[in-house]
């Protein structure tokens, strides 16, 4: 015998989405809801990269360690090389001086 279940009677928890991971993990207490930096990229505006605190930054699509914020700049965690500069919240490429990432609070 096979449950049935009235899809009608089941409340989705407020705020979650499936659209918006990063909020989403917020939204259940699974990233402090203060000093949560978030890199935003350019071109379609999804959140690429966050520091829970301080200046590590992890990527929002694996949760591995990307780049360390170190004088103005972004580094890569794993080779050491600068990926971007940084001009108040906007974030240039090194090579092309093209602003790659724009960083916004959560």
């Amino acid at each position: 015998m096979a449950l049935q279940i009235d899809s009608s009677a089941v409340q989705p928890a407020v705020g979650i989405t499936t659209e918006r991971p990063l909020e989403n993990r917020r939204a259940l207490g699974q990233i402090p809801l203060q000093q949560t930096r978030c890199l935003c990229r350019f071109d379609d505006g999804e959140v690429f990269a966050y520091a829970e605190r301080g200046h590590d930054f992890v990527r929002a699509s694996d949760r591995e360690r990307w780049a360390v914020e170190r004088d103005d700049a972004l580094v890569s965690a794993r080779s050491g090389a600068v990926l971007a500069h940084r001009r108040g919240r906007v974030y240039f490429g090194v090579d092309t001086d093209e602003p790659l990432y724009y960083e916004r609070a959560l």
